[in-house]
C-alpha cells in the first residue's frame, strides 16, 4: 500500500510540474544538469542556464509565442508532448530579420523525467515549415546530404515481383522514411536478387528522426511483417561525405 501511495505521488508530481512547465516555461522545473536536444539540427543544450536561455530566445526574443498543446501524455518518468509553436516574429532568427509575420509550427517533445524534474528532452521541430512561414524560399535552398544510409536486402530466389509490389504498395501509400534522394535500387550486374534502399541525410539527428516517425507505425509494421518473408538476409551501410 505504501508503496502505491508513493507512485500515485510521484505521478503527480510529474504531471503537475509538466503542466506548470508547458504554460511557463520556467527552468525552475528542470533539472540542474538536463540536456536537451534539436534532432532535426543537431544543437544541445547542456544545464539549466544554457537550456533557459534558448528557451527565452525562442518564446520572447526571435518570437513573442507559446506552445499550444494538442495531444500530451505523462507518467513519473516520461512525458510526450505534441502542439503547435506559435506566435509573432520579433527578432532575428537564423539570419532572417523581424518580420512580424504570425507563425504555427508543428512540434513534439519527448521528456525523460527524474523526481518530477526534467532530465533530458528530445525536441521535433519543423525547421523548414518555420522557414517557410517567415518567406524563405526553400526551393532556393541547396539540397546537402552529408550522410548516405544503404538498406540492402537479398531476396530469396523468386521472389522478386512480390517484393517489387510491396515497395509499390509502400511508396504509394507513403510508409517509407522521409529523405533526401530517396531511391530502390536492384542489380543489373554482378550479385542478383538485392534491392537496396537509398536515402540522404544532413545529419544523423535528421536519420534517426526519420526512423523514428515513420518506422513506429502500425501500417509500416504491418507491411514489414509481410516483406520479411521475401529477405534471406540484410545488412546496413552508413557512408559519409567528405568532399
Amino acid at each position: 500500500m505504501e508503496e502505491l501511495t508513493l507512485q500515485k505521488d510521484a505521478l503527480s508530481l510529474a504531471r503537475r510540474n509538466m503542466l506548470a512547465y508547458l504554460e511557463s516555461h520556467d527552468v525552475q522545473y528542470v533539472r540542474e544538469d538536463a540536456v536537451f536536444r534539436t534532432l532535426g539540427t543537431g544543437e544541445v543544450y547542456n544545464g539549466r542556464a544554457d537550456i533557459g536561455a534558448m528557451l527565452h530566445f525562442m518564446y520572447h526574443l526571435a518570437f513573442d509565442a507559446h506552445l499550444e498543446v494538442k495531444h500530451q501524455q505523462v507518467t513519473e518518468s516520461q512525458a510526450v508532448v505534441e502542439g503547435l509553436f506559435r506566435g509573432k516574429h520579433i527578432g532575428e532568427i537564423a539570419g532572417v530579420p523581424a518580420t512580424g509575420r504570425d507563425v504555427s509550427v508543428p512540434m513534439s517533445v519527448c521528456y525523460d523525467l527524474e523526481d518530477g524534474l526534467i532530465k533530458e528532452a528530445r525536441i521535433y521541430f519543423l525547421d523548414d515549415v518555420l522557414l517557410q512561414q517567415l518567406g524563405v524560399s526553400i526551393t532556393s535552398r541547396p539540397v546537402r546530404t552529408t550522410y548516405l544510409v544503404r538498406d540492402i536486402f537479398h531476396l530469396k530466389f523468386g521472389q522478386y515481383r512480390e517484393a517489387k509490389k510491396l515497395i509499390d504498395e509502400a511508396t504509394e501509400k507513403r510508409l517509407m522514411p522521409e529523405a533526401q534522394g530517396n531511391r530502390i535500387l536492384t542489380d543489373f550486374t554482378g550479385a542478383s536478387y538485392r534491392l537496396i534502399f537509398e536515402e540522404g541525410y544532413e545529419s544523423l539527428a535528421d536519420y534517426e528522426l526519420s526512423m523514428t516517425t515513420s518506422m513506429r507505425t502500425e501500417e509500416w509494421k504491418q507491411w514489414y511483417e509481410k516483406f520479411k518473408p521475401l529477405v534471406e538476409r540484410s545488412y546496413r551501410e552508413i557512408l559519409k561525405q567528405v568532399t
